[in-house]
């Protein structure tokens, strides 16, 4: 874990990733995200100092554009705090996501990529026709699933 002027720098990083993601218009922003003014971002930036109960909220916040190496981390410990108890259940099933990526196989987080980026980028070699074919049938599967699940949900609202 990183601390003092590393972690000032990681912060001010993270920060400029974020704001050429898109993701984010302006520190401002990030600011009001954790509650706190722009005088204390800073702050973490200038003396890299945060309190360190905001700590698993900024690996979180920064997660779509830093990984736990920027923090000097191997993977990510997302305690559940105060915190998470106002996120949105979005949120937290992103938050379980990214937990759950983070300390995955690396053998698993190859093939989430290619799940996820298989249209995006060069099919790895790894990849057959029975690979293809399997991956198919879990999206018809899924597909079938979410069907059924909104047919049971439409059915059993009764009118009033």
């Amino acid at each position: 874990m990183l601390n003092g002027k590393d972690l000032g720098r990681a912060i001010e990083q993270a920060i400029n990733k974020k704001l050429s993601s898109g993701s984010v218009k302006s520190k401002t922003e990030i600011a009001r995200h954790f509650n706190v003014k722009l005088p204390s971002i800073y702050d973490w930036i200038k003396k890299g100092s945060i309190s360190k109960d905001k700590l698993p909220e900024l690996w979180s916040y920064f997660s779509d554009v830093v990984g736990p190496e920027h923090w000097g981390l191997k993977e990510f410990h997302l305690p559940v705090n105060k915190a998470e108890s106002r996120c949105t259940h979005d949120e937290h099933q992103l938050n379980s996501l990214i937990h759950a990526y983070m300390s995955a196989s690396a053998e698993r987080k190859e093939i989430i990529k290619y799940l996820l980026l298989q249209n995006n980028t060069k099919e790895p070699s790894w990849v057959n026709s029975d690979t293809r074919a399997y991956i198919i049938t879990l999206e018809r599967q899924a597909s079938e699933w979410l069907n059924n699940n909104k047919s049971n949900k439409k059915s059993s609202k009764r009118p009033a």
